[in-house]
């Protein structure tokens, strides 16, 4: 009997019978779990899920976990896990949420740290927004956009004059490892703090397979220099699951958008993508799609330009907005024809190359002119710069070949001496140290300097001493023309009259040999990037403080491994002798007078010994203070000079309750240290300076010293402070 069973009557029942099924519409759709490892997991029975779609995943221990969906095949799910993706196993059940992948957008995300779903990281509470944008949309068509007409300032003088971004621009910073990179970001990001009202640039970067301590380096940076309140950093550390690296850039560019698309202006730093690349080939390989060039998926040029897309100056009609991107990508030995960094140039409107051999050289920003350019920029630059710099890059291009070129000769003329003098300064004057932009009228004024010749009379170390006097002078005595010529944005006749009287006046009263220097600036500008790699507790201000004393009468060619031996606590013999002069030195209370040069009275009176007077103490106070505020923060002030003896080193310690003004930016120096030594202690200036520069970093310091009783309180408060330090030091070794 069962030989007249045909198999096609089975169908025939099996099909009546299920034929009247339909699932209720208020039920989810529900999958399961078939295989999973490495972060992926393959779905069945998920059969009308969306790509990009969010699922939700129940564990055996209760635990939700979530996933997007990213591949869809013919009979089941290829779906990426973004936490706790060790808790998936076979057979879990998985539930669509009917909903694409979103994340928070508003203000109230800025100045804090977010995982690429939105979450915080930062420990600070819970980020309440009402809006949430989709990660993944279409970049605006042609008809929303306008042409790149506002400037985004970086505050850094060789991008500004001669590779310009304008907002709503791609512009691509290539280079290889350790080359400055994110220190060109990072700068941006802190130029945008003087922008406000309408022009204001609200920024958002990008960490991306980056160590989680580089990321709270970042948060300290920004805060130290007052963006953190308008910044949002977006981080996927290496330790996280690819998925998430994969998922930043476009969860950040969805938080980035919410500014531009209400009429704001936003900046989005992407680093790097390089990291990025290497999220989606091992996602890719992963979901066994087939591997092509260099082992990455045929999509992955779709990868980033989808993502740069976004990027936009949008219309007056929608609202005038801008998105620019500074996308980082890495190279390996230089090399830009690599496969990710020319899809990324072929994507962008531009790139900044930086060269490993300018960076060792002592060129910083160690760009390379030659091969950078800026495909729009241009069109948004300021009248003033163009007006400045538009021969700027013809000229230093001609410098560097006239230089190689001539190299071997000995036997030169006066006209290529005269250029090849010219493009030494040219190059000097594009220097600009770490965290430090300048304003865009500033730079204008000492490229304008340059170019025209005045500088050709200082010798090229004084060069950047030279800029630093400038705009000081520019700040103060020179402030109704910087007011004139911001109005103005151009040089007009009336502009450019105002101008040279400017210089003229300002170099009237320039006297580059009453400066002494030890060693050329450009081994000062080493120095401190070499040092500024150090461990992450020494403080920002030793190496401004370093920077300083570099350019002066303590330096020697061997002051970077002296410091570097002293700010590690190896040199126990001169730090005991710190302890001992911390326990006799005289420490007073000083709240008669707020003003500066009572105060240098007080410490002169003090000071004075048997072969110098007071007058001669005070009179070099005041000198050092006119070359370089000794005020290292608005606490904290280090008054110091060499005196004219033999085995002499003095310190006096005032403490000001009211506050002393230093200078327009220092008004209320509570804690001064005052150093008076014979030149032939100078390596334990150097132990005290440090010293003093970490003890008062400590975070009990200021609340202590403006708390303690009396000057005996003070003294304990240091010793104890500079103890703890020294504990700290030998636990750690």
């Amino acid at each position: 009997m069962s030989d007249n069973i045909k198999t096609s009557e089975i169908l025939d029942i099996l099909k009546s019978k299920i034929s009247g099924f339909a699932p209720q519409s208020d039920e989810v759709e529900v999958g399961r779990v078939i295989q999973t490892g490495d972060g992926i997991a393959q779905i069945w029975g998920l059969d009308n899920i969306l790509s990009g779609e969010l699922v939700e995943i129940d564990t055996e221990n209760g635990k939700v976990v979530h996933g997007m969906v990213m591949n869809l095949e013919e009979e089941t799910v290829g779906v990426i896990l973004f936490s706790d993706y060790e808790l998936v196993t076979e057979g879990c059940t998985v539930r669509r949420t009917e909903s694409v992948a979103e994340v928070p957008v508003g203000e109230e995300l800025l100045g804090r740290v977010v995982d690429p779903l939105g979450m915080p990281l930062d420990g600070l509470g819970p980020i309440n927004t009402e809006r949430r944008n989709r990660v993944e949309v279409k970049g605006p068509g042609i008809v929303k956009r306008q042409n790149v007409s506002e400037p985004l300032q970086t505050g850094i003088k060789a991008i500004d004059a001669m590779i310009p971004i304008g907002r709503g621009q791609r512009e691509l910073i290539i280079g290889d490892r350790r080359t400055g990179k994110t220190t060109i970001a990072v700068d941006t990001i802190i130029n945008q703090r003087k922008t406000e009202g309408a022009d204001k640039v609200y920024c958002i970067y990008v960490a991306i397979g980056q160590k989680r301590s580089s990321v709270v380096q970042m948060v300290e940076t920004l805060r130290k220099h007052g963006v953190l309140s308008q910044t949002i950093i977006v981080a996927a550390t290496a330790s996280d699951p690819a998925s998430l690296q994969y998922l930043a850039p476009y969860a950040a560019t969805a938080m980035a958008e919410y500014f531009r698309d209400n009429g704001m202006h936003a900046l989005i730093i992407y680093d790097d993508l390089t990291k990025h690349s290497q999220a989606y080939r091992e996602l890719s390989l992963l979901m066994r799609r087939s591997p092509g060039r260099e082992a990455y998926p045929g999509d992955i040029f779709y990868l980033h330009s989808r993502l740069l897309e976004r990027a936009a100056k949008m219309s007056d009609e929608y609202g005038s907005g801008s998105l620019t991107a500074l996308p980082i990508v890495e190279t390996q030995e230089g090399d830009v024809s690599a496969y990710i960094p020319t899809n990324i140039i072929s994507i962008t409107d531009g790139q900044i190359f930086l060269e490993a051999n300018l960076f060792n050289s002592g060129l910083r920003p160690a760009i390379n002119v030659g091969i950078s350019v800026s495909r729009v920029g241009g069109d948004a630059q300021l009248k003033a710069m163009k007006q400045t710099a538009s021969s700027l890059r013809i000229d230093l291009a001609q410098f560097r070949e006239l230089a190689a070129f001539m190299q071997f000769s000995s036997d030169l003329d006066a006209s290529t001496k005269q250029q090849l003098s010219r493009g030494e300064r040219l190059t000097e004057i594009l220097k600009q140290h770490q965290y430090a932009p300048i304003d865009v009228f500033k730079q204008i004024m000492i490229l304008k300097a340059g170019i025209t010749g005045r500088l050709d009379k200082y010798k090229t170390e004084k060069l950047l001493i030279y800029q630093d006097q400038l705009f000081e002078f520019l700040d103060s005595k020179a402030a109704d023309f910087m007011a004139d010529f911001k109005k103005a944005k151009a040089f007009t006749p009336e502009i450019e009259e105002a101008a040279v009287k400017v210089f003229s006046d300002f170099e009237a009263g320039f006297r580059p040999d009453s400066v002494e220097a030890g060693i050329d600036s450009g081994y000062t500008l080493n120095l401190s990037m070499a040092l500024s790699q150090r461990t992450s507790r020494i403080s920002r201000d030793m190496f401004k403080l370093v920077e300083r004393l570099t350019a002066r009468e303590l330096a020697s060619p061997s002051l970077e491994t002296e410091i570097e031996e002293i700010m590690t606590g190896k040199d126990v013999n001169e730090t005991d002798r710190f302890e001992e002069l911390i326990s006799s030195c005289k420490i007073i209370d000083y709240d008669k007078n707020k003003s500066l040069k009572a105060l240098f009275e007080k410490a002169a009176k003090e000071l004075e010994s048997d072969t110098m007077d007071r007058k001669q103490i005070n009179q070099k106070l005041i000198e050092r203070e006119q070359s370089s505020s000794t005020a290292l923060s608005p606490f904290f002030a280090i008054p110091h000079i060499v005196v004219d003896e033999k085995d002499k080193f003095d310190l006096l310690i005032v403490r000001s309750r009211k506050g002393i003004t230093f200078n327009d930016d220092k008004k209320s120096v509570h804690s001064i240290f005052f150093l008076a030594g014979s030149i032939d202690q100078r390596h334990f200036h150097l132990v005290v300076i440090s010293s003093l520069a970490q003890i008062v970093q400590d975070p009990g310091f200021e609340s202590g010293w403006m708390d303690a009783k009396n000057p005996a309180a003070l003294r304990e408060l240091l010793l104890k402070i500079q103890r703890s330090k020294k504990k700290k030091d030998r636990t750690n070794e």
